[in-house]
């Protein structure tokens, strides 16, 4: 009986729209408790930045983590023919740059042009003052400022993740319009492999029969609410304005999520 009615009393918070301070609360008290200050040579965000997006505030996974999957959309726009030398690139979901602070230089260096926008205002502030590029602020819902193929390269890190399956059309249309026909898009997003590693026990059992669970349905945007998608569904919904060149299923020995590689069509 317990945990119905505890189900219940937090579903009455998601629709009275407490729960978004609770959320917020929890988020800095647990960036607070895992803090371990870390260096690295690069402009590190203070722990309650990288608890509003990671869940933790630890530094060094921050650093260690935005460079392991740094090198990994690296090595997958290389191998589809896409690389840094002149890109021009957009970090959808920047949060505070764990990805982008390892890609940015690069891609200035090789003379191309870095693009990072993220939903949360104070993270994008922080990225500008402190990683090259240009960093915006977007909406939860599209569109952007950026002019209609602008690019030749996008990725989003766990942005879908978060997303209901409105939004995720949308911004899936979104990139479309901004790449440049044969441009790369490379977006991660919590498959049947993830959740049944990693997942809820209510998400892995939904997830064997519907194509699409939303947990924790309130805050979409945040990491309160989380999306969990079938990689045929995925694929269908990217086919709508994409060529799928593949989609690599997420782990089950290690937390990373599922990605799929799209190319806008010519």
């Amino acid at each position: 009986m317990r945990d119905p009615l505890r189900r219940l009393l937090h579903r009455g918070l998601e629709v009275s729209g407490l729960i978004g301070p609770l959320h917020r609360r929890q988020e800095r008290r647990h960036a607070e408790l895992s803090s371990d200050p870390y260096q690295d040579g690069l402009p590190m965000p203070p722990a309650a930045l990288i608890g509003a997006v990671a869940g933790t505030g630890s530094q060094r996974w921050y650093s260690e983590k935005g460079q392991q999957d740094a090198a990994w959309f690296i090595s997958v726009a290389s191998s589809h023919g896409v690389t840094l030398g002149g890109a021009r690139v957009w970090d959808l979901g920047c949060g505070c740059g764990r990805i982008a602070r390892w890609i940015a230089p690069d891609v200035l260096k090789a003379g191309g042009d870095f693009l990072g926008t993220d939903i949360n205002r104070q993270l994008v502030r922080w990225c500008a003052a402190n990683l090259p590029g240009r960093y915006l602020r977007n909406g939860l819902q599209p569109p952007t400022t950026c002019p209609s193929g602008d690019r030749n390269l996008v990725y989003a890190y766990s942005v879908f993740t978060h997303l209901r399956e409105p939004a995720i059309r949308s911004w899936l249309a979104e990139i479309a319009r901004v790449l440049q026909p044969g441009g790369l898009a490379m977006l991660t997003f919590h498959d049947e492999d993830y959740a049944a590693a990693w997942g809820p026990e209510s998400v892995r059992l939904s997830l064997q029969s519907e194509p699409l669970v939303i947990f924790n349905d309130a805050l979409e945007g945040s990491n309160y609410l989380s999306a969990w998608i079938r990689r045929s569904t995925f694929v269908a919904l990217a086919e709508e304005h994409f060529t799928v060149l593949e989609v690599v299923p997420g782990r089950r020995d290690q937390p990373v999520q599922a990605l799929a590689v799209l190319q806008k069509r010519s």
